[in-house]
């Protein structure tokens, strides 16, 4: 099947979405990292370990698709390994993403002696460097790279388990780790600042712990909002314009909260399949929406569900006063059927276009 010619280049239309003009058709970002890899013949662990292999595979699969040339790399277990923890690469048949294997935060002395990490060359750092290093090279517009948000980034300092315990517990220790994490994803984002440049680099600020079924909407307004409030404030101060920001999970309590933080100019929001995505625009009416296809419809749907659930996102989303893009609510399935994948762009093909 042919689809319609595209009356923009990627480049113009991202680049006219974000400056809040019209584009031709809806934009499709795959949200993709492991799928890369496996569509293009690579372990996934490669996509992760090796900068050049995952930005190789991103231009090509977005080149395959007609995705929008926007390559992004999240690291979810961000802040363990570069605090002293260890991580496991992905291997086997299940395993899908980088996991901790040892929390670096044991105990209450753990936490009252972490010190800063070599910015420069601890942890995953280099590789998110990299990455948006080789991005650029391939003449990507857009690098989303992904810096996360700071709840995650102590969950991952001392798991979840005991993060949810001392907010009850130990709040003022939760309130120390919370510091740590915000000086260290600020450092993060300004090393990245002075080595690449902040005109194509987007950081991806996802956040799956801040969820209701975990955390309360009070929980989230005395420990959450004001260092993601500081944190934004101090991304934008640096010359980060557009922020990316996945409200990972059910958060439809948080919205509110949410929509109290400044989230860029525009601000990218990501929207989860738990979320409607009209309450994300009446929330976030001057920002870019991005969502909410459900991924385990993408791996395990038929085509034609696919299709179907991609055309009411579509039409949902073309009423987005601040723009829109069709993308999973979370990361694509690894091992999405390409079949299914390709559904999506016919799916857009047949119904989002906006001349």
């Amino acid at each position: 099947m042919q689809f319609k010619k595209d009356e923009m280049t990627s480049e113009e239309r991202l680049t006219a979405l974000f400056a809040g003009r019209p584009v031709d058709r809806v934009p499709f970002h795959g949200l993709a990292t492991g799928f890369n890899a496996i569509n293009v013949g690579y372990r996934i662990a490669d996509f992760y370990r090796d900068a050049e292999m995952g930005v190789r595979a991103a231009t090509w699969t977005i080149a395959q698709y007609n995705w929008e040339k926007m390559p992004h790399i999240f690291l979810g277990p961000l802040g363990a390994p570069e605090f002293g923890g260890s991580i496991r690469w992905p291997s086997g048949e299940y395993a899908q993403a980088p996991q901790i294997e040892r929390h670096p935060v044991q105990s209450e002395e753990d936490a009252m002696k972490l010190e800063m990490p070599d910015i420069r060359t601890a942890g995953f750092i280099p590789i998110l460097r990299d990455f948006a290093k080789h991005s650029i090279d391939a003449g990507h517009p857009y690098c989303l790279i992904a810096t996360d948000e700071l709840f995650l980034c102590v969950a991952n300092l001392c798991s979840i388990d005991i993060l949810c315990k001392w907010v009850i517990k130990k709040p003022d220790l939760v309130h120390r780790l919370m510091r740590i994490a915000t000086d260290f994803k600020l450092a993060i984002s300004a090393h990245l600042a002075e080595e690449i440049g902040t005109d194509r680099l987007i950081p991806w600020l996802g956040e799956p712990t801040t969820e209701n079924r975990l955390i309360s909407p009070k929980t989230f307004e005395e420990f959450v909002l004001p260092y993601t409030d500081e944190y934004h404030e101090k991304l934008i101060e640096m010359g980060y314009r557009i922020v990316a920001t996945h409200i990972c999970g059910e958060q439809n309590a948080n919205y509110p909260l949410w929509s109290k933080i400044r989230m860029g100019e525009p601000g990218i929001i990501s929207v989860s399949q738990e979320v409607d995505l009209e309450d994300a625009i009446r929330y976030f009416p001057n920002d870019v929406i991005m969502g909410n296809l459900t991924p385990a419809l993408i791996q395990s749907g038929t085509p034609n569900d696919v299709y179907e659930a991609a055309r009411v996102c579509i039409e949902k989303g073309k009423k987005a006063t601040g723009g829109f893009i069709l993308a999973p609510g979370c990361e694509m399935p690894p091992k999405a059927p390409p079949y299914n994948v390709w559904m999506i762009m016919k799916a857009i093909d047949d119904f989002g276009w906006y001349v």
